[in-house]
């Protein structure tokens, strides 16, 4: 049986629901974040009113959390490691 995650997903305007994914495969140069924090920025807050576009889609990109499972070319890369804390920076 495979890993499952959770997700928040907007699915209508104004709609949330928790829905479970597959585990995803992680290529060499990624990393899967363990949510621990999320924050809701001004555009989240206007998209779950009004979306641009249809859903569903996971929202968010002010997390902070552990790396669950990174790929050998992430590790070099970054000098980061299953385990450690991070936060995602959203203005790259």
């Amino acid at each position: 049986m495979a890993e499952k995650v959770t997700a928040a997903v907007r699915t209508a305007p104004q709609t949330t629901e928790f829905r479970e994914y597959d585990m995803p495969d992680i290529p060499d140069e990624a990393a899967l974040l363990k949510v621990e924090v999320a924050g809701i920025c001004g555009t989240d807050v206007k998209f779950y009113s009004k979306p641009p576009f249809e859903g569903p889609v996971i929202m968010g990109h002010e997390n902070i959390g552990y790396i669950a499972k990174a790929g050998k070319v992430f590790q070099e890369r970054k000098g980061l490691k299953e385990g450690d804390l991070v936060f995602v920076e959203h203005y790259v």
